[in-house]
């Protein structure tokens, strides 16, 4: 029966045995002649010990020979073909699986709903395998995993019958790589293959290259979906104003035709608009989004589409944010029967609120109200209304240059900085050295003189001021612009006490800005005055941000924004909310519409974190039912482009390993499971003769 050889030009190291059989001659031993007076006595004995020599080193020649033979024959690797070696038959295979299930296969083209056919084309690459032959599933959906491990066809087909897609993205790259080490742990007596099925999207197969496969290992790929289907989508929806943006959505096209759609706007459920968009293939839009003037607290937005396309997920988009409670401003005035624009806090005011007394939905941050200095004590008095958090009614105070302050508001504004109020000062004409230095010794301790003219040719500008302050960071980035440019004509001359920070000077040294402690609260002095009598400051840009800065500052928010962003996750990501140190071990419940509630619970970094479930906007509460936060879930916008590539193309994206070794060594560690091989048989064989060989060749003999 002829055998075939995978390396058959190593079979002319046979040639090679006759090194053997040479040296054995050349190094034959001779018997010396000696003369010697008798041999009766050793003639037989030699004879006998000659002859047995002779047979052992015979025998050892030709065990060498058969060693050396049997390893040259293992490397040219003989096999017997299956069509020669017996009755033909068909081998055993094995199928890893991969299904894609990502968020896509919900969508319906053409063809009808993606994932029914999926399923199809599934159960058509395992229907060919035989009752002997194994299948495996590895899923991808977010992540990869082996939803079945080798089992008879039969029995993975049933298990294909109760998958369902998920709401998140697919690597396919992922899948591919768990499908090889399935087949690498596998019993290598089947013949393996990898068969994907996907829509194979380019999310899907950007990084093929990163999951190389065996050169000997088949993968197939098979595409289910419309090459290119009608789909919009709302791929982007920002609520909170940013400081390059306003509110606004995006409706993308990521079909090949124009398509016109309507757009919803929705707050806390309730419509507030609906208008006409058009979009040519590819194209993309933004919405701009009229917030109205809502109460502080957490909102709910929501942008949705009546496209009727093939993806339905990405047709609505939610967002969560919050609208801080405004800080309370009470602004003080002292002149009176004059028009509003003459007003001393007339700049502070329009910084602060621009909208102020007018009828402009838009949100703002500050809410003021004036007092003149016969009211202040009165006002500070009062409490905070129901509900609108803390105690007092307060949270800062702008008090401009005043001629004379009641000794009761002194009183009072002592008592409102000390328990955690702000006050910013202002000097100017009206402000009276003696009584201001004797009035606020105790919440500012610095000393003020009477005012003091610049040249007129020669104004004083701001020089050094601390970038690092929470009053002036604004300024502290690149293209932020800075107060540098106005101009002073008139200051205070000050001299700081112990407890007070230089925030800012003017160019020649003296204090512009300076802040102090005082109990729990801050004030803040501003040696310039509040309107434009001494300076023209607030004619320039940077006036307004660094106002805004400043009251927020003593207050005790800086670092609070005018609208608060809730944060957003995609479905099938881990969702990590951090909620503080008071949240480690403690338990949360999460909440969210039509959906049971969900617990979780604070690590050690004060993380509550849990796997983003259905989209909508959820809410975290603790075990008191307090709603510590909200945070929206969408489905991941990668998955609105349902665009499918071509099988071939994909298929050459996939990298093979490649081994560096020689053809002969490729050949020694590859097989073709369709043929017998004998090379590990000759190759144990020859071990154990030469083990065999070791042992006779070191025996010693008489």
């Amino acid at each position: 029966m002829p055998f075939l050889f995978t390396n058959a030009f190593l079979l002319a190291a046979l040639a090679g045995l006759g090194i053997p059989v040479l040296i054995h001659l050349l190094l034959k031993r001779r018997n010396q002649r000696l003369k010697f007076s008798t041999l009766r006595f050793f003639e037989t004995q030699d004879t006998k010990s000659t002859s047995r020599r002779k047979l052992r080193n015979l025998f050892l020649l030709l065990l060498r020979l058969l060693i050396f033979a049997l390893i040259v024959l293992a490397f040219a690797r003989p096999y017997l073909p299956e069509s020669l070696g017996g009755p033909a038959r068909r081998p055993r295979r094995q199928v890893a699986l991969v299904l894609d299930r990502s968020l896509s296969l919900t969508a319906k083209d053409a063809g009808g709903v993606r994932w029914e056919a999926t399923l199809k084309v599934a159960r058509d690459a395992l229907g060919n395998l035989g009752d002997d032959d194994r299948a495996a599933i590895v899923g991808v959906a977010g992540r990869a995993e082996v939803l079945a491990a080798f089992a008879p066809a039969p029995v993975t087909l049933q298990k294909l019958g109760t998958l369902s897609p998920e709401s998140s993205t697919s690597d396919l790259s992922e899948g591919i790589r768990e499908a090889a080490r399935l087949v690498a742990a596998a019993d290598d007596a089947f013949e393996s293959s990898i068969v994907v099925v996907s829509d194979l999207q380019r999310s899907a197969v950007g990084s093929l290259a990163a999951a190389p496969l065996p050169k000997d290992l088949p993968v197939s790929f098979l595409p289910v979906g419309e090459a290119v289907p009608a789909n919009l989508a709302v791929s982007a929806l920002q609520v909170a104003p940013s400081e390059t943006n306003s509110p606004f959505a995006t409706v993308s096209n990521f079909g090949d035709a124009t398509v016109s759609t309507t757009a919803e706007f929705r707050l806390d459920g309730k419509p507030v608009w609906s208008r006409a968009v058009t979009l040519v293939a590819g194209g993309a839009t933004n919405l701009d989004l009229a917030v109205p003037r809502l109460e502080p607290g957490w909102h709910e937005a929501e942008v949705r589409l009546k496209a009727g396309d093939a993806l339905a997920a990405d047709d609505v988009r939610v967002a969560a944010f919050l609208l801080p409670s405004p800080l309370r401003v009470l602004v003080v005035e002292n002149r009176t029967e004059v028009r509003s624009f003459e007003e001393q806090s007339f700049f502070v005011m329009a910084a602060l609120d621009p909208f102020h007394g007018g009828t402009n939905a838009a949100t703002g941050r500050f809410a003021l109200e004036q007092a003149r200095p016969g009211t202040l004590a009165q006002k500070l008095a009062a409490v905070r209304t129901p509900g609108a958090g803390g105690d007092r009614a307060w949270d800062a105070v702008v008090l401009p240059a005043v001629k004379t302050l009641p000794p009761e508001a002194v009183t009072a504004l002592s008592a409102f900085v000390k328990a955690g109020g702000g006050l910013v000062l202002f000097g100017g004409d009206s402000l009276a050295s003696s009584r201001f230095n004797a009035e606020f010794a105790g919440l500012l301790p610095l000393q003020v003189g009477e005012p003091v003219k610049a040249d007129e040719d020669l104004p004083w500008r701001l020089g050094d001021f601390d970038r690092k302050s929470p009053v002036f960071n604004v300024f502290a980035a690149d293209g932020s612009g800075s107060p540098a440019v106005a101009e002073f004509t008139r200051r205070h001359p000050v001299q700081p006490g112990a407890g007070v920070s230089i925030l800012a000077r003017f160019d020649d040294g003296i204090p512009l800005v300076l802040e102090a402690r005082a109990g729990n609260g801050r004030v803040l002095f501003a040696n310039t005055s509040a309107d434009t009598a001494w300076t023209d400051w607030q004619k320039h840009k940077s006036f307004v941000p660094w106002l805004l800065s400043a009251v927020a500052h003593v207050a005790g928010r800086d670092e609070e924004r005018l609208v608060e962003a809730g944060r957003e996750f995609s479905q099938g990501t881990e969702v990590q909310l951090p909620a503080g140190v008071s949240a480690v071990g403690k338990e949360f419940t999460v909440l969210a519409a039509d959906q049971p509630p969900r617990k979780a619970t604070g690590n050690a970094e004060g993380v509550v974190a849990f796997e983003a479930g259905t989209a909508g906007v959820h809410r975290l509460q603790d075990a008191s039912g307090r709603e510590r936060l909200r945070f929206a879930v969408n489905p991941p916008s990668q998955e609105s482009d349902l665009a499918t590539l071509d099988a071939a193309e994909v298929g050459r994206r996939v990298v093979r390993l490649d081994d560096g070794l020689s053809p002969p060594a490729a050949g020694l560690f590859g097989a073709d499971r369709r043929q017998r091989e004998f090379w590990r048989l000759l190759l144990l064989a020859a071990i154990v003769l030469l083990f065999a060989e070791t042992l006779i060749s070191n025996r010693t003999t008489a």
